[in-house]
């Protein structure tokens, strides 16, 4: 699977019916395999930076967590055929420097549709339903970070409406 196939919308095929709710426990093994294939494209493009673990993709604990704390959850796209599609948002913490305008930033942490369903506009909607979410919580920046190796993504995000704020640049020591 490219990187291209993993968010892009590009592909044009028929909308889903799908429905964006809160994800709860009872969606923990379809979360897992989204992780597992959101995880794979990562390991693929970088396998110096991502390398396979254990599973489970990410722990009952971890996802529970997210569920349960009023500055996080995870969003799922739902259709008839079942969790297609994943978005876990993280509020990051206020900068405690004194020269940053203070800000309310809403990361979106991951975004992946099911390999199967990309094209159909499940992320746009993921995306869209992040954002809302955010509105609701007086946020007043959603952030994405977006590999280098994923162009695709980044053109994916910057078609909704996002735009660089910041390269990172890394050295392997």
């Amino acid at each position: 699977m490219s990187i291209a196939e993993a968010l892009s919308d590009e592909a044009e095929r028929p909308p889903l019916a799908i429905r964006v709710r809160q994800a709860s426990l009872r969606d923990y093994e379809e979360l897992c395999a989204l992780f597992d294939e959101l995880d794979e494209i990562h390991r693929q493009a970088r396998p110096d930076m991502f390398q396979p673990f254990p599973p489970p993709a990410r722990t009952r604990e971890q996802v529970a967590h997210w569920l349960a704390q009023p500055e996080s959850t995870v969003l799922v796209a739902q259709s008839e055929e079942g969790v297609v599609g994943l978005a876990v948002l993280l509020t990051r913490v206020p900068s405690g420097f004194a020269g940053a305008v203070p800000r309310k930033v809403i990361e979106v942490d991951n975004l992946v549709v099911r390999a199967d369903q990309r094209g159909r506009k499940i992320g746009r909607r993921l995306l869209a339903a992040a954002v809302e979410w955010s509105r609701q919580r007086r946020a007043t920046h959603v952030e994405v970070a977006v590999h280098d190796f994923n162009r695709d993504a980044k053109r994916f995000y910057e078609s909704f409406g996002f735009s660089p704020s910041i390269d990172r640049l890394v050295l392997a020591a």
